[in-house]
């Protein structure tokens, strides 16, 4: 199946390798991306992009609601440049850059709870180690075997001591107890979270283990929809700090300083506050990796 998006509209390699999704990766001339229990392979030609898949029906749309495909990014960098002008320089310099939606809030959850204290290409190897240990067989083509992401019931019954041995650490413990807790709230307790109030739902998902202020947030922007969350780990507290926000230098990042930080991107930007995030944080993120060359 084929698709015609615009050079400009999407940049899927900046997308996927800024931080929103980890079961993204190249091979030869296409993409494969796996999302809950779906496989994608996607081959961008010029203008017209290839999506195929073993596992969906409709590619196309599982495509486009993962890149969002239905905002007008033009029409995202005007607004985010006429709030703050700043934002000029970083969508200037990211422009096929995407607020990514995952497919599965559930998902959402347990990948980002693997994230505190870590980087992308370790996250991404526990991602996989889990699924390939956890999660049901999708498709196989050649020599490979793709795999859907867990269950919340499977990752609840599993060994702590199982999941250490594939890298999580301490996180593994989090990642059990966290699935524990949706079982006891039932079935479509996380996707109720979207009908709530931007603060009454990080409130309701913090309740979980393991949950802080960033991973709620990330699961309420990329997971749930919600364009309110702001999630602030190193990287975007120290963009803040150094380029927003000159009265928070030499300052921790507390759940005091996370609030003003909120606080300054709700006021500044409302509903487009998750896209201003998004733009800030990889900017960094990439300055970042381009000092470490």
């Amino acid at each position: 199946m084929r698709l015609s998006v615009p050079s400009w509209e999407l940049d899927l390699p900046l997308c996927v390798r800024s931080g929103q999704v980890f079961r993204w990766r190249q091979s030869g001339e296409q993409w494969i991306g796996l999302a809950d229990a779906q496989l994608l392979r996607v081959e961008p030609r010029g203008n017209r992009w290839q999506v195929l898949s073993p596992t969906a029906e409709d590619p196309i749309a599982i495509f486009k609601h993962l890149f969002r495909l239905e905002v007008d990014l033009k029409a995202v960098h005007r607004e985010l440049v006429r709030r703050d002008t700043r934002w000029a320089e970083w969508t200037d310099a990211l422009p096929g850059l995407r607020l990514m939606r995952w497919l599965s809030a559930e998902e959402c959850l347990f990948s980002f709870l693997c994230t505190p204290a870590n980087n992308i290409p370790r996250i991404t190897g526990m991602i996989e180690r889990l699924c390939e240990h956890y999660g049901e067989p999708i498709a196989q083509e050649n020599d490979a075997t793709y795999y859907a992401f867990p269950t919340a019931e499977r990752i609840a019954q599993a060994n702590e001591a199982d999941i250490r041995a594939l890298g999580f650490g301490y996180r593994a413990k989090h990642l059990i107890e966290a699935a524990q807790a949706l079982q006891q709230r039932g079935d479509g307790w996380l996707e109720s979270l979207r009908e709530l109030p931007y603060d009454e739902a990080k409130r309701e998902l913090m309740q979980l283990p393991g949950v802080g202020a960033k991973v709620a947030d990330c699961v309420l922007l990329f997971g749930l929809d919600n364009p309110l969350a702001v999630p602030i780990d190193t990287h975007m507290w120290q963009a803040v700090s150094e380029w927003l926000m000159p009265n928070l230098k030499g300052k921790n990042l507390t759940d005091k300083t996370y609030r003003e930080v909120t606080a300054w991107f709700h006021e500044r930007f409302g509903e487009w506050s998750g896209w201003a995030h998004q733009y800030l944080f990889t900017a960094h993120l990439l300055g970042e990796e381009t000092a470490a060359e």
